[in-house]
């Protein structure tokens, strides 16, 4: 995988840049399993990016979980279509195929924002074209072990150690044991009921976690 990464892809670069080639934040988002909470992870991160920054956000359901026409039904949004649905700055897509993905890039979106589901086999390559790459796991003993294995398996890809590693609702002494254990850079998520309405925790914590270090 090192090696074939070796060469820029056209289509990082695409990702990496706008039609102005100005800089723009691509957030890859895998759960290490169904329920940790991919997809409300994505919709915090793209109410905090299009509406506390206002950037121009677009969020990608890319995988067949079916969770973005639940979404659709379960707010009012300011434009609603057979595969998108919008809200001010941010444009929700859903059931995304690989193919489609270019065409989305071609618009001019500051922040844009792919929920992979589960299946890292299936979407390894897409998740390593994205500038930030985010774990999603649980915080429960049988969880944490999932957690583990997943990294396990994915140690030898280049840049790994560089993900970040998000716990929903995890508690201070978890995450510092974790951190210990698994020399990773792991966050817990605090509780956010509405993530189209990010509360003073979550964007604290947002900001902290895509601050370089």
């Amino acid at each position: 995988m090192g090696q074939a990464m070796s060469h820029k892809p056209i289509l990082l670069k695409k990702l990496a840049q706008d039609n102005c080639g100005r800089f723009r934040e691509v957030i890859g988002l895998i759960g290490t399993h169904r329920g940790a909470g991919v997809t409300h992870t994505g919709l915090l991160l793209s109410f905090y990016f299009g509406e506390e920054l206002g950037k121009k956000t677009a969020f990608l359901e890319c995988n067949h979980h079916r969770d973005m026409s639940l979404i659709q039904n379960a707010y009012e949004w300011s434009n609603q279509g057979d595969t998108s649905f919008s809200f001010h700055r941010i444009t929700c897509f859903k059931e995304v195929e690989v193919s489609r993905i270019p065409e989305i890039l071609g618009e001019e979106y500051e922040c844009i924002i792919l929920d992979f589901g589960t299946d890292l086999t299936l979407h390894q390559e897409e998740l390593l074209r994205c500038t930030t790459k985010i774990v999603v796991g649980g915080q429960s003993v049988w969880d944490i072990h999932k957690l583990k294995e997943f990294i396990m398996n994915t140690e030898t890809i280049r840049g790994s150690e560089h993900w970040l590693y998000y716990l929903p609702r995890a508690g201070d002494r978890t995450i510092q044991r974790l951190k210990k254990e698994v020399k990773r850079r792991i966050w817990s998520v605090p509780e956010a009921q509405d993530p189209t309405r990010p509360n003073y925790n979550a964007r604290l914590f947002i900001k902290q976690s895509f601050t370089p270090r």
